[in-house]
């Protein structure tokens, strides 16, 4: 059985994987004590089934899960976002470097470079199917809730968050050339 010192050698691996998913410092700090909680107090129910690390990223992937149905909302990239915190699809860099925090506003060409890429993103936000087009709008441009967005669109949780998921992953993939 494992100890609890083994336990702890695998909090850097899940501080790394919660940051990548919730971009919060304080909650990925959180949920990552949540998490080593739950697996020191159910140790008897390791059954090395799989590696240790393995078996605490599932109970980690599960608390965040939890901790973003209790916000029933994302949270928004912060500000000074590192290229290790953001989403895998690229898209959250994209954002950032839009709303202006990267690079001189001064530059002429990184102004007529900015704009370009927002004049595609806009367009490929544009091109998406309406039911996709409106989750991501609404949540991700607007930053409401998500129950909000579920009333509106008289949509359940489970499928806003997948019309989410299928919005970001197109964008992702059409704007591939502009996240490389």
């Amino acid at each position: 059985m494992p100890s609890p010192a083994d336990l702890a050698a695998h909090r850097g691996a899940m501080l790394r994987f919660a940051r990548r998913r919730i971009r919060d410092d304080d909650l990925a700090e959180d949920a990552v004590q949540d998490a080593l909680l739950a697996a020191l107090v159910n140790l008897e129910s390791f059954q090395r089934q799989s590696a240790l690390r393995t078996w605490l990223i599932g109970i980690l992937n599960h608390k965040i899960q939890d901790a973003f149905r209790r916000e029933a909302r994302y949270l928004p990239a912060a500000d000074g976002v590192r290229d290790d915190e953001v989403s895998e699809d690229g898209l959250d860099r994209l954002v950032h470097a839009q709303s202006g925090q990267s690079g001189s506003a001064d530059d002429p060409v990184q102004r007529v470079t900015g704009a370009r890429l927002l004049e595609a993103l806009l367009g490929e936000i544009e091109a998406l199917p309406g039911t996709l087009r409106e989750v991501f709008v609404l949540q991700v441009l607007e930053g409401r809730d998500t129950a909000e967005v579920c009333r509106r669109l008289g949509i359940t949780e489970a499928n806003c968050w997948v019309r989410l998921h299928r919005a970001r992953r197109r964008l992702a993939e059409r704007m591939r050339d502009h996240l490389a």
